[in-house]
């Protein structure tokens, strides 16, 4: 007769040993890492960064960054290095750590581009690893804002006065200030107006403007503000032009 009791299996014996969990998803990667703004997104501050890089592993690992900053145009294109400098840190099994990133405004202040863009790149290489993280971030730094404030009531055919106020955040003097106007209905063909006017740190200044509205309805003055230590401030104002005085 057939012995029916059930054979029993070749199973793969089990290691109990106890494993280290990471808890971050360590399916085929070994370092993550991102720039974080921390402060200075305006023209006149210092700007400060994190680079935060992650040990994805349960091995600790030793990592060099190597760390640029350039301003560059809209088409990514570098113009002026502002820094370049290398980081060692080590990371933990599982942990990260943030590396401080900063540039001074003595730094970058005469070498920005139009944009006011500044790209940084880390080149981050770890032992044991083969291979290489990039990590970059784009800063686009803000212009200062002005005020445009209308004098005049504005009418077709009659002139009107704006005035633009300007309070310098910097602290630094700003010299070579040029102002430009337009606006459809309101000007035919921009309006430059150019001052000699030297400001002091945390001064203001007031710069008259003359404009001639030849279409009534609701119109938008655009004014562009530059001078030497920055580019292209942008303002706009909503003018009501009437059909008579």
């Amino acid at each position: 007769m057939a012995d029916n009791k059930p054979t029993r299996e070749n199973k793969p014996t089990v290691d109990n040993k106890p494993t280290r969990e990471c808890t971050f998803p360590c399916i085929n990667e070994q370092l993550a890492g991102e720039f974080k703004l921390v402060s200075g997104q305006a023209i006149g501050k210092d700007v400060v960064l994190n680079l935060i890089l992650t040990n994805l592993t349960t091995e600790k690992k030793q990592v060099n960054a190597e760390i640029r900053a350039c301003s560059v145009l809209y088409t990514k294109k570098e113009v002026n290095e502002l820094l370049k400098e290398s980081k060692a840190v080590t990371l933990e099994a599982c942990k990260g750590t943030e590396i401080p990133v900063v540039i001074t405004y003595a730094v970058y202040e005469n070498l920005m581009t139009p944009d006011n863009s500044i790209e940084f790149t880390a080149a981050c290489s770890c032992d044991p690893y083969d291979g290489m993280l990039i990590v970059q971030t784009n800063v686009v730094l803000d212009n200062p804002k002005f005020e445009i404030k209308p004098k005049s009531k504005a009418c077709v055919n009659k002139p009107a006065e704006v005035e633009i106020i300007f309070t310098n955040p910097l602290n630094r003097e700003i010299t070579n200030i040029v102002v430009t106007a337009e606006g459809s209905g309101l000007l035919k063909n921009p309006v430059s107006v150019k001052t000699n006017l030297v400001v002091k740190p945390h001064a203001t200044i007031r710069i008259p403007l003359t404009i001639y509205p030849y279409k009534d309805g609701t119109k938008h003055l655009m004014v562009d503000f530059t001078c030497n230590k920055f580019q292209n401030a942008k303002g706009y104002l909503e003018i009501i032009v009437c059909h008579t005085a």
